[in-house]
């Protein structure tokens, strides 16, 4: 009967142990988070966003870069990147032309993950930086 028990007991242990570990390495597999205000409609992939606050979780940095977005706690889309660059410096920022997102700058963690417009339109890389605006992120976890 003793030996049931603590057969009993290592197994529950075991199981312990194995659920915190899943629970630690789901919390680990989060990378990056932060903010952003929108002071005006957006078109970002398929959505389009109010103005309004914002957050946004970066689960992985892999070749298809899914970012989930929040308005307050509710999940309002999830964007996959169609290209990521290199970013060394700089502000975490929001680029938008022509009132599409274009690229997200997150250089704490040294990416820029580029956005198509869904109709694009060809304009010259002067034309381009004359219709941008750069909305500020704020960072608020890796």
């Amino acid at each position: 009967m003793n030996a049931i028990r603590t057969s009993s007991l290592v197994k529950f242990l075991g199981l312990a142990v194995l659920a915190a570990c899943f629970v630690a390495g789901h919390a680990n597999a989060q990378v990056f988070q932060g903010k952003f205000t929108l002071p005006f409609q957006a078109r970002w992939g398929q959505a389009t966003l109010p103005a309004g606050d914002y957050s946004f979780t970066l689960d992985s940095v892999s070749a298809t870069c899914a970012l989930r977005i929040y308005r307050g706690r509710q999940g309002v889309g999830m964007i996959v990147a169609q290209a990521q660059d290199k970013a060394d410096s700089g502000h975490a920022s929001l680029t938008v032309v022509r009132g599409t997102v274009r690229a997200l700058e997150l250089p704490e963690i040294g990416i820029v993950l580029q956005y198509s417009p869904q109709r694009p339109k060809h304009l010259t890389a002067p034309e381009e930086r004359e219709l941008a605006q750069i909305v500020p992120v704020t960072i608020t976890g890796k």
